[in-house]
């Protein structure tokens, strides 16, 4: 146990020190683990679904727009908006509860990344491609790896069994890369990004506000889950209150670079991910360690 809580803590100190390096290897790595190894491990996990995934992708979903509906009620600024509502599920949140809280955590976290990219991306190029048409967006969307690695998903589950059977090595394998390239390519990023002390108040105080809606909205959706009897949540539930301390999604400021051109939501992602590794090394501490 000991060993599964640093791990994820030495594959982000390995990323800090390969983004010193002379030699560039953020950008491929972060191709290998988006368009690879988490769309293989979305594929095996929809394929190979216990009951209540799809229940969690849509309770991602209504919890992201309520965020989102929050935000907007103090800001209309879609970088704003998308650093509050939009979490960094994929790269931070599933090498971690993958890591310390097993398969049943793992499956709830690609549930909700599913859920949260589906949305995140949809919603991101509504609010930040000023202008361009619905087909576009549309398109934009359905290009996200997590959109056709659920399609594929869906087309294996018939194949399920088999795969279950056959291609657990294969899925154990790829739950390490994911583990892996996740913490080090935000390490890499991390030592990259200068940070300043009013970017790290305000992060602050976004992270607070943020971590007290979340814990509201996962609270109630775990009461409906035991009215509803879905048992992959309620046997979760510590691992989906570390949805509370996530940062904002890396995936927002490559929306904003594409279509807005500029790069505002780089110091509240890096503060925030600074700021949520502390918050979780707490939390793993006071619920695994006691």
């Amino acid at each position: 146990m000991q060993l599964s809580i640093l791990a994820p803590l030495l594959y982000l100190l390995l990323g800090l020190a390969l983004g010193r390096a002379p030699f560039e290897i953020k950008s491929r790595a972060s191709a290998l683990l988006t368009k690879a190894v988490i769309p293989l491990v979305i594929i095996y996990n929809i394929a190979t679904h216990r009951p209540g995934v799809f229940a969690i992708m849509t309770g991602m979903m209504a919890m992201m727009i309520a965020l989102l509906l929050l935000s907007r009620t103090q800001s209309r600024d879609p970088v704003q908006n998308l650093c509050f509502s939009y979490l960094n599920i994929g790269w931070l949140g599933m090498p971690v509860a993958s890591t310390l809280y097993g398969d049943g955590a793992a499956m709830v976290f690609i549930a909700a990344y599913v859920g949260s990219s589906l949305l995140g991306n949809s919603v991101g190029v509504g609010l930040m491609a000023q202008g361009r048409d619905l087909k576009t967006r549309a398109w934009e969307t359905l290009k996200a790896p997590p959109v056709w690695a659920l399609l594929a998903g869906l087309a294996c589950i018939p194949l399920g069994p088999e795969l279950e059977a056959r291609a657990r090595p294969i899925y154990e394998a790829l739950k390490f890369l994911m583990s892996l390239l996740g913490m080090s390519i935000l390490g890499i990023w991390l030592s990259a990004t200068r940070l300043r002390l009013s970017d790290l108040g305000a992060a602050l105080r976004l992270s607070a506000l943020r971590a007290v809606a979340v814990g509201a909205l996962l609270t109630l959706f775990i009461a409906l889950s035991r009215q509803l009897d879905i048992r992959l949540v309620l046997e979760n539930q510590q691992a989906l209150y570390l949805m509370c301390l996530l940062p904002p999604a890396a995936n927002i400021i490559v929306l904003e670079t594409h279509y807005m051109k500029s790069g505002r939501s780089a110091s509240l992602i890096a503060c925030g991910t600074c700021i949520s590794i502390a918050a979780i090394g707490v939390y793993v501490a006071l619920t695994q360690l006691s």
